[in-house]
């Protein structure tokens, strides 16, 4: 991952810490099931106060029961559309045995499948992440704080994947009172070193270790994480967690990275699997993708043929109208189109080797 360029303020690190100090995870039970109009502060601060709640724990709270106090729920027939509304841009479409996941980002800057609309443990129907996650969290830390008569900070998280891991974990998409990023830079490692580029997320670590006392199916969506140095020492908002911008190193992926480069818009753009496909298919995609003429372009006039499909060495032709000039650069276009086509579809797993070559009519040879 590239180098975080982090906010004017982090929570500094904090050396003389004691460094096997006593880390504990709290499940809070005792948190009905939340309804739409519910005063979730009220409900979370009785479900907190058995825990003696002190300063600097940290409330971390599944952002889907805010959602239900909230009321962001999306009719069953709605939800694709709920989707598309919710994101602020599409990265890829995927399709899953019949289903098209579309991964977008959010207006609060992570990227999320499908926008995070969710229907596990929504039996009145999907839910929606809230526009402003920072923003509902520091309300709930405001009335909880006051209620409670502690600095605690809170967390709402939710359920996402990461570039380059298998599985899912929690992470931190709203933050109030909390230290969301640890600056570690000027620091010494264990062995002396200097460290000149950590900032460490403690929020995402945060959320992940709630998460290990709380989830979907234990009916617990909230934990008290108590006992991190520094965790409340300042208040960064989860919206600073997430790369944006020039800044994000994985704006669209290979495939559709290449796609825009070929001049295709969202609408032209073909689906992959999220399994495995098999050559043929990608091969047909690239053919598709290659006769897409970029915008204000025509069609090109040469023409394509797929030989050997079956065989060994399969290759295929691209032939000109004609032999005049403008037909040559329209097959070598072509041509090239489909060379780099093919290439994205071989950067995860390389097609067979596949030969594109031009083919010119003889001017001199009399039509058949």
């Amino acid at each position: 991952m590239p180098a975080a360029h982090p906010p004017t303020q982090l929570a500094p690190s904090s050396p003389a810490d004691p460094p096997h100090q006593e880390l504990r995870v709290l499940p809070v039970t005792g948190l009905g099931e939340i309804r739409e109009g519910d005063d979730l502060a009220s409900q979370l601060g009785a479900a907190l106060r058995p825990l003696e709640p002190r300063d600097g724990d940290v409330l971390c709270l599944s952002t889907k029961v805010v959602s239900k106090a909230l009321g962001l729920r999306v009719d069953p027939a709605q939800r694709e559309q709920a989707v598309a509304d919710a994101g602020v841009r599409t990265v890829a479409r995927r399709l899953h045995t019949r289903v098209v996941t579309s991964v977008v980002q959010i207006p609060s800057g992570p990227v999320m499948a499908a926008a995070g609309v969710d229907s596990s443990n929504a039996p009145d129907g999907p839910l929606l992440l809230p526009e402003d996650p920072d923003a509902c969290a520091r309300a709930l830390r405001e009335a909880l704080v006051t209620s409670l008569g502690v600095d605690l900070g809170v967390l709402l998280t939710d359920t996402s994947s990461r570039v380059w891991r298998v599985g899912v974990g929690d992470i931190a998409l709203g933050a109030a009172g909390v230290a969301a990023l640890q600056d570690l830079r000027g620091g010494l490692d264990a062995d002396g070193r200097p460290l000149t580029v950590t900032v460490r997320n403690l929020a995402d670590e945060l959320a992940a270790a709630a998460d290990l006392v709380k989830g979907k199916s234990s009916g617990v969506p909230a934990a008290l994480v108590r006992g991190v140095p520094g965790a409340t020492a300042l208040d960064i908002p989860a919206r600073e967690l997430s790369r944006t911008g020039a800044e994000d190193w994985f704006r669209r992926p290979s495939l559709e990275s290449v796609w825009v480069a070929l001049g295709l818009s969202p609408a032209q753009e073909p689906i992959a699997r999220m399994s495995p496909e098999p050559p043929a298919e990608r091969i047909a995609r690239a053919l598709a993708v290659a006769a897409v003429p970029r915008r204000d372009q025509q069609p090109s006039t040469a023409s394509v043929r797929m030989l050997g499909e079956d065989g060994p060495t399969p290759h295929i032709v691209v032939e000109a109208v004609d032999a005049s000039g403008a037909a040559l650069i329209d097959a070598a276009t072509t041509a090239e189109r489909l060379r780099t086509a093919l290439g994205a579809e071989s950067l995860s797993t390389p097609l067979p080797e596949i030969t594109v070559e031009i083919s010119v009519p003889d001017p001199l040879q009399e039509p058949s």
